[in-house]
Parts: C-alpha cells; structure tokens; sequence
C-alpha cells in the first residue's frame, strides 16, 4: 500500500498503530464468515453432519477471508475513522502539499 493517495497526497496512517481498528474488522469479519459457513452448513445437513468437509471448509474460510478482506477493512476503517475523527487544517495542508509536488515538511 501506498503511504498518501496518488491523487491527493493524504497520509493513509494517520498515527502509529493506525491499522489495529482495521484488523479489529477484518478478525470480527473473519469470525462472523466462520460462524456462518460452520453454522449454516451443520443446520442444513443436521443430523449427518459431514465433519471432515465441514472442518476442510471453514479452514479454507479462515484462511481466505483474512487474506482477501483485509484491503477492503483498511478503506473502511479509514472511512470510519475519518468520520469520527475528520482531516485536521495540517493535515490537509499537508496533504495539498505533498499532491502539489512540495517535499518541505
């Protein structure tokens, strides 16, 4: 991932340890996908629940919603974060700065 936008140099990680409300997302995704696969597939084939499949099955989830996911629970808690916690006037002018091609701090 790019540090700023390309376009209108905002810094993405605003401050240190930025990315922890991200993985916060991405692991309560991750769980939610888990309980829904194991769930849904233990309900729908009650009483001769195929075990093995469904342990194959929600390994392969666990493994590939965190991968997947994971671009897509940066932009939102950025989207959130944001909107909780809007642009400060430095950090714009910072931003306009660094798209302008300014390399000043």
């Amino acid at each position: 991932m790019h540090e700023r936008c390309v376009l209108c140099g905002l810094k993405f990680e605003r401050e240190d340890g930025y990315w922890v409300g991200a993985m916060i997302i991405n692991t309560t995704v991750t769980f939610a996908a888990f309980l829904l696969v194991f769930g849904g597939s233990a309900v729908l084939t009650w009483p001769d629940v195929p075990w093995m499949a469904v342990l194959l099955v929600t390994a392969l989830v666990n493994l590939a919603v965190p991968i997947v996911f994971y671009p897509v629970s940066k932009s939102l808690w950025l989207a959130l974060e944001m909107g909780w916690h809007p642009l400060e006037e430095a950090e714009v002018a910072e931003a306009a700065r660094h798209a302008s091609g300014e390399t000043r701090p």
